[in-house]
């Protein structure tokens, strides 16, 4: 009985014991607010944790980014190679200083990313020879003043040219069967005939009313006219108003050419006087005066005195009148002689055309020459700048190898990177010869436009000298 009893006191406290063990266990699953906090916060390693100091020396790159949205307008080849260059760009490369910089950039990165980093540091300045190609101007523009007289003038020149003719009684006289004022008649149709096609042409005589005597002197002094007015492509009006004229009176040079101011439009550029007269003024005027009058005058005119059979007296006074007009004087025995003396301005003008044409054609060479090595210069620069960045980024990437971990993006960074060498070396390329060749079809098409104006108006001067 006793046994049974001590049997019974032990299965209790063994029951008891047990009861207890299982609520302890049934605590541990009950998580502590305090307890749960502690445990799920990580571990804290201090020598990774960052200190204000740190952050100071190794901000994170803004120019890491991730993968463009596909959404956004790719960037030109020109928005590329002008961003900004690298920190050791040019002459601020340093090798230890771009190691020290590699060291910094973190692991873990995409060769996207890696390649930004690359080119923060290394990236050359292309800026300065793609503004040059951008803004070149491939226009050849010669500046070349034509002759005065050419055959058709430029717009912006109005040439005028008086042709005042002589009919006081002395032109009646004869020389080799044909009288004074017959050859003059005809040496001036043929001379008109030459001038350019759109200048402004008078013809005025002088002399030509009442008669040599002395009553009639006042009338013939005061007699000047204006017989035709037009451009040079009508002067074949004129021969009827030439053939019209016959010698009568006196010589009134003086009141002629104050008459040729009449003539002239404002508008004018350019004033030439041909005078044809076989004396001296013989009405009491000035000329002398006069013609220094027409040369200073706000249209500048230039007075030449062609002399047909005058004497020695005469010529003394006629070369002081184109002196004084700014002109020259010729002494002319003939008809032939003063058709000779009228042919000799074409002579003249066709030297000025060559000296032109030749002059252009020589302007427009040199100037093609020196805008294609001004292109030549800037594409060779560049390109030698994209060698250079390309063998800085290679050698930098040869060094991060030595640092990274295996899975350092090596290949993909090589690819990448030559294609960018490519990239730029072919913009440079084909931006020079595209700019080249436009520089060359201006050139030489100026050229070609210069001898064409320039052969065709010395065959119309030859022509026209022959006819």
């Amino acid at each position: 009985m006793f046994r049974r009893s001590i049997f019974i006191c032990m299965m209790l406290i063994f029951l008891l014991a047990g009861c207890r063990d299982e609520t302890d266990k049934g605590a541990l699953k009950i998580p502590d607010s305090s307890d749960s906090a502690q445990s799920n916060e990580p571990e804290k390693d201090p020598s990774k944790i960052q200190t204000p100091s740190d952050s100071a020396q190794r901000e994170p790159s803004s120019e890491i980014q991730s993968p463009p949205d596909s959404s956004q307008t790719p960037l030109t080849d020109e928005e590329i190679l002008m961003k900004p260059p690298g920190r050791f760009a040019g002459s601020n490369y340093n090798e230890q200083k771009v190691q020290a910089a590699l060291d910094e950039i973190p692991s873990e990165m995409t060769a996207d990313q890696y390649t930004e980093e690359l080119l923060l540091l290394l990236a050359e300045d292309y800026r300065s020879y793609v503004a040059t190609f951008h803004n070149f101007e491939t226009e050849v523009k010669v500046k070349n003043e034509r002759p005065n007289g050419n055959i058709t003038l430029p717009a912006s020149k109005k040439l005028h040219v008086s042709i005042l003719l002589d009919a006081s009684g002395s032109m009646k006289a004869k020389i080799n069967g044909k009288s004074k004022m017959e050859s003059a008649q005809e040496a001036i149709q043929i001379f008109a005939d030459k001038l350019p096609e759109n200048a402004e042409v008078s013809l005025r005589v002088y002399g030509h009313k009442g008669s040599g005597s002395q009553k009639d002197k006042q009338v013939s002094c005061n007699s000047t006219e204006e017989l035709f007015h037009g451009l040079g492509d009508q002067t074949n009006q004129m021969k009827t108003a030439l053939q019209s004229v016959q010698p009568a009176g006196w010589t009134p040079i003086a009141n002629a050419l104050k008459s040729v101011k009449q003539d002239i439009n404002p508008e004018t550029t350019d004033s030439v006087v041909y005078v044809v007269s076989d004396g001296i003024e013989t009405c009491g005027g000035n000329p002398v005066q006069i013609a220094k009058e027409l040369n200073q005058s706000r249209v500048k005119t230039v007075v030449n005195i062609i002399g047909f059979d005058v004497d020695n007296e005469g010529q003394k006074l006629l070369r002081q009148v184109a002196a004084s007009g700014g002109g020259e004087f010729t002494s002319v025995d003939n008809d032939e002689a003063l058709k000779n003396y009228l042919n000799k301005a074409y002579d003249k003008l066709q030297g000025e055309w060559t000296r032109w044409k030749e002059k252009g054609e020589g302007e427009a060479n040199i100037q093609k020459e020196q805008k294609q090595g001004a292109i030549n210069n800037a594409q060779e620069e560049m390109q030698r700048l994209v060698n250079k960045e390309n063998a800085h980024l290679l050698e930098a990437l040869k060094y991060l190898e030595t640092k990274k971990e295996q899975d350092f993006p090596r290949s993909e960074l090589v690819k990448i990177i030559n294609e960018r060498k490519s990239f730029a070396w072919k913009y440079a390329r084909d931006t020079g010869k595209r700019l080249y060749d436009a520089v060359s079809k201006s050139g030489n098409q100026v050229y070609d436009d210069i001898k064409d104006e320039g052969d065709q108006n010395i065959d119309d001067l030859k022509n026209k000298k022959n006819n």
